[in-house]
């Protein structure tokens, strides 16, 4: 670019300025003044502009322990980013529901024992009175068996059919009460095996209410730093008094020796990104600081970017080339420029040396005149030069 004099390279950065801000690339300046660009061959550029926030790519996730009630409510949790040891204390959750349903198991469970004591107490009473029933009627049997068994040829023949009578008889009651007394143990074995099945149950019972206060408080399983969950349900991340259920991740250890980065796309942009397209992302915490990155992934649908929006964007991930456990932390704001296309070597013309008119793009080279251009791809300050003027040619802005 040839050398021009301050009043023409200010007013010639009002112009790139406004076709950076989307105006009418076509604006005049001042009469009189004419500034001077030329065509020339370079790289060309297009970025699109994405928000969003650091992700780890792989952590250890603290979830809500099992919980007799399903749900409990925060009571105590450590500060968003903490570090903190192996074994520290991260987060107490309300045990008073669940201490008052271990008072009630413990209490069913003491009914449970009780219930079957007193079955067994029964069932070994109700047995020692059909066992002696059975001696009882085993010594009859064995009496008319004696009796039965006189010739009846040393006794009258009616004494001697009243004893086969009275055998008969007692087989009948000895048998009866062998059958009885079956019948009963195997009721009472029945019964009482319902009962050690309710014990069990309650025993169980008690343990898991006993377990869940003894989990009520959730501690780190290592070293880290530790990064609250997100409440879907107010999308913001959890605190103190929220009501969390059983499996839900309330915090995170994120591993920072990898690092990427969760953005929005609006979706008016479909289309614009693919996996495999570089990028470069700036902390916003660290303006000076560039990362290299590379899309991984797009959502193939667009999701609502909040509860209580209406706008909706494609989320993308952007994994980093390098990470720095001393300044990332996951949820820092990130500013994530993608480059939707680069070319190398082309001709490039400056917007605000372009005219749009009804009859077609045009420039003004020096010297007066006008060409009729036909363009590629354009940024916020340049357009690939597909047919037109050479590469050198100076052009005027402004004439």
């Amino acid at each position: 670019m040839p050398a021009v004099a301050a009043p023409m390279l200010l007013l010639a950065g009002v112009l790139l300025a406004a076709a950076a801000c989307g105006g009418d690339t076509s604006v005049a300046a001042d009469p009189g003044t004419v500034a001077t660009w030329s065509v020339r061959r370079g790289a060309f550029r297009r970025v699109l502009l994405l928000s969003g926030e650091l992700r780890s790519r792989r952590g250890e996730v603290i979830r809500v322990p099992r919980l007799p009630n399903w749900t409990t409510t925060i009571r105590w949790m450590v500060e968003d980013g903490s570090l903190v040891a192996e074994g520290e204390a991260v987060m107490e959750l309300d045990s008073a529901q669940v201490a008052g349903d271990l008072d009630n198991r413990v209490t069913a469970l003491e009914q449970a024992r009780n219930a079957l004591q007193q079955a067994q107490a029964e069932r070994d009473a109700r047995t020692a009175e059909k066992e002696l029933a059975v001696e009882r009627a085993r010594v009859a049997l064995r009496k008319a068996e004696i009796r039965a068994a006189v010739p009846a040829d040393v006794q009258p023949r009616r004494q001697y059919q009243e004893a086969q009578l009275a055998y008969e008889e007692a087989r009948v009651a000895y048998d009866k009460a062998v059958a009885d007394l079956e019948a009963h143990r195997s009721a009472a074995e029945a019964r009482l095996q319902v009962l050690r099945i309710e014990v069990a149950k309650a025993e169980r019972e008690v343990r898991e209410a006993q377990r869940a206060i003894d989990t009520m408080m959730l501690r780190a399983p290592r070293s880290g730093i530790v990064v609250a969950g997100e409440n879907l349900r107010e999308g913001r991340k959890y605190r103190v008094g929220d009501t969390v259920s059983v499996g839900v991740p309330v915090f995170e250890l994120p591993d920072l020796s990898e690092m990427s980065v969760d953005a929005w796309l609006p979706d008016v942009d479909d289309g614009e990104i693919a996996p495999g397209m570089p990028a470069v992302c700036t902390l916003d915490a660290y303006p000076d600081r560039h990362i290299p990155g590379r899309v991984v992934s797009i959502t193939p649908v667009a999701q609502v970017v909040g509860p209580r929006s209406e706008r909706r964007a494609f989320r993308v991930r952007v994994d980093l080339a390098e990470a720095d456990a001393g300044i990332m932390r996951p949820g820092m704001s990130v500013k994530v420029e993608v480059t939707t296309v680069r070319l190398d070597g082309v001709l490039l013309v400056p917007r605000a040396a372009l005219t749009f008119a009804a009859e077609g793009v045009s420039v003004h080279p020096a010297g007066g005149g006008r060409v009729n251009v036909r363009l590629g791809p354009c940024n916020a300050l340049e357009c690939v030069l597909q047919q037109g003027p050479a590469e050198g040619t100076v052009l005027e802005v402004g004439a």
